[in-house]
């Protein structure tokens, strides 16, 4: 009999590259496949015939109200399906492992500190709770996922956790064509240079450093492609600097047609800032989709982001907040001719291919 696993995601899993990963690796590994996912008002959702989705939606758009309506309506899954194996897919998704049988293997997939992200930085009271909620919920987990070594480490030093596995968040090479033609789609001329931002649209992302960037390339164009709740103070700035007519917006795009969106342009940009310990040490997955994508990138030099660059020519790391750097950078960038080099070793390197195996020995 196919065991049944439940992966469950506080989120469109549409847009989410290691959902998909994950989900489409245990599916072609014969496992049977429960995805919980949630999706805002009026959005759709990830479709196929190959498993079984429960796509829930709430009435909250952030906060505990949110979070708590979710973990109601995922424990009501779980109740009826029985699953062998859960995977929470994010730290909202943790609390239902306390209310799993002993029998099913719980596993917490842990793609960042989320006790140490930026949007918690000046609220203490948050901090505290999800610190707390971290600790009390790791006693029910059997193996925990990190994306990191330094996650790994930090979670041994802070709660004594032993079984750690390291799965990257590397993208898939299996992608779809996308009907998107940026340059139609935003009238951009053949002459214009397409800077890029593929991602979440929050604080301290990079994003309005690469905006700053118009004002020194003048036959250039922004491109953002994704949506998020710093999205409104986006477009207050790029109203204020007099350049709405030279970012675009796409919405967000499902993660299996990104990478085709991605190779129309011309260097991808991951300018995070240190607005916290989480973000220094991330390794964000845009870097690799990029260059699946063929394209140069310009990313904050972190330590982790950094020796990921150097060591597979992904583009160039500065200093997140050098103007000059990133004006020299992409000065070199734009006379940048590598991509068929760049994406055969971003296949045969940092794909999901070279973590598929180690995924699935987890289940053995």
């Amino acid at each position: 009999m196919r065991k049944k696993v439940i992966i469950a995601f506080l989120g469109n899993a549409k847009f989410d590259a290691r959902c998909i990963n994950m989900t489409d690796s245990l599916l072609n590994h014969g496992y049977k496949v429960i995805l919980v996912d949630e999706l805002a008002a009026g959005e759709s959702g990830l479709k196929s015939n190959r498993l079984k989705i429960f796509h829930i939606r709430t009435r909250y758009k952030n906060g505990i109200a949110r979070y708590w309506s979710f973990y109601h309506k995922v424990k009501k899954i779980n109740k009826e399906v029985k699953p062998d194996i859960f995977i929470a897919s994010d730290l909202f998704s943790l609390g239902v492992l306390c209310r799993l049988n002993k029998s099913c293997l719980k596993i917490y997939d842990c793609r960042e500190i989320y006790s140490k992200l930026a949007s918690l930085i000046n609220r203490p009271i948050k901090q505290l709770f999800w610190t707390y909620y971290e600790k009390m919920n790791y006693r029910y987990v059997n193996k925990v996922l990190v994306t990191a070594k330094k996650d790994k480490d930090f979670l041994i030093s802070k709660y004594g956790l032993k079984d750690i596995s390291i799965i990257m968040n590397f993208p898939s090479i299996n992608n779809e064509k996308s009907t998107i033609n940026l340059r139609e789609k935003f009238n951009i001329t053949k002459n214009k240079k397409i800077f890029l931002y593929q991602g979440a649209i929050q604080a301290g992302r990079g994003i309005e450093e690469m905006i700053a960037l118009l004002g020194h390339f003048e036959n250039s164009v922004v491109c953002i492609i994704g949506d998020g709740e710093h999205k409104r103070q986006i477009i207050k700035l790029i109203h204020r600097l007099n350049v709405a007519n030279r970012v675009f917006f796409t919405g967000n795009i499902s993660y299996k047609k990104l990478i085709s969106v991605s190779k129309q342009a011309d260097i991808g940009f991951s300018l995070i800032q240190p607005l916290s310990k989480s973000y220094k040490q991330a390794l964000p997955n845009k870097l690799f989709e990029y260059g699946l994508a063929g394209i140069p990138t310009i990313a904050s030099d972190f330590p982790e982001i950094k020796n990921y660059i150097i060591k597979f020519k992904l583009g160039k790391a500065v200093a997140p907040s050098d103007i000059t750097e990133h004006i020299n950078a992409v000065n070199k960038l734009l006379k940048w001719n590598n991509s068929k080099i760049l994406i055969e070793d971003v296949k045969n390197n940092c794909s999901w291919f070279s973590q598929e195996q180690k995924f699935i020995e987890l289940f053995n």
